[in-house]
């Protein structure tokens, strides 16, 4: 896992670099969000618990005749 530092560096380097403008400005944000989305989320315990009850049902034929 990369850290924000990082990050920042590897958004600089593809832009080419800036020391002003639009990415210069936002890379510090950019950098927060791709690390958001990097960090690993604990799952919640009522979605693994419904996961198990729920039983899946298989048809074989169709019910109805047209």
């Amino acid at each position: 896992m990369a850290t924000k530092a990082e990050i920042k560096e590897a958004i600089l380097k593809a832009s080419g670099n800036p020391e002003s403008g639009v990415v210069f400005k936002n890379v510090d944000a950019w950098a927060d969000a791709i690390l958001a989305l990097d960090t690993p989320t604990k799952p919640t315990e009522k979605v693994e618990e419904k996961s198990k009850l729920t039983k899946e049902t298989r048809t074989l034929s169709a019910e109805e005749t047209r």
